[in-house]
């Protein structure tokens, strides 16, 4: 064999030996399943022990696609969690309305992503459609420069474009 096939063979190995190498990773990271790798935003009910949680986990290893759980933690137990609709892709933004001292409307992009949470009662409730009295506006679980996090109105406004 010449030099020429040596490096074709060397070339070859190195290809397939970097494609099963990525393709153990990605299972050993198991973005499809059980991934550990959640990213929570969280709002502390002022003056309370109770924080709203809604948390990000990766569902594919390459898109900007996850899986969401809205948690309501009590004295830093969670009391409640609550799978919540999959971001396909631009949908994360969740925007939290305070009707009452322990009642939140948390609305998403979709329809099907809409909940009345009464944190005294511990129950979440989905909801088709927005409640008349949608209370105050008092901020969103969302991305932005600093990263996931829930970003109260003192620091950015209500953002409009299906929300």
């Amino acid at each position: 064999m010449g030099l020429t096939t040596n490096l074709k063979l060397l070339g070859a190995f190195l290809l397939v030996s970097t494609v099963i190498g990525t393709v153990r990773f990605v299972q050993q990271l198991n973005f499809y399943e059980e991934s550990i790798f959640t990213d929570p935003a969280v709002f502390q009910v002022p003056e309370t022990s109770i924080d709203i949680i809604l948390e990000r986990r990766n569902i594919h290893p390459f898109l900007a696609e996850y899986e969401r759980t809205l948690v309501l933690r009590i004295d830093g137990k969670d009391v409640l969690r609550k799978e919540v609709a999959v971001d396909t892709g631009g949908y994360s933004r969740m925007n939290v309305f305070r009707l009452s001292a322990d009642e939140y409307f948390l609305q998403g992009k979709l329809s099907a992503d809409s909940f009345y949470l009464d944190v005294s009662r511990t129950s979440l409730i989905q909801l088709n459609e927005k409640p008349l009295a949608a209370g105050r506006f008092i901020g969103s679980f969302d991305h932005d420069e600093s990263g996931w996090r829930f970003i109260p109105v003192s620091e950015r406004q209500m953002l409009q474009g299906g929300i």
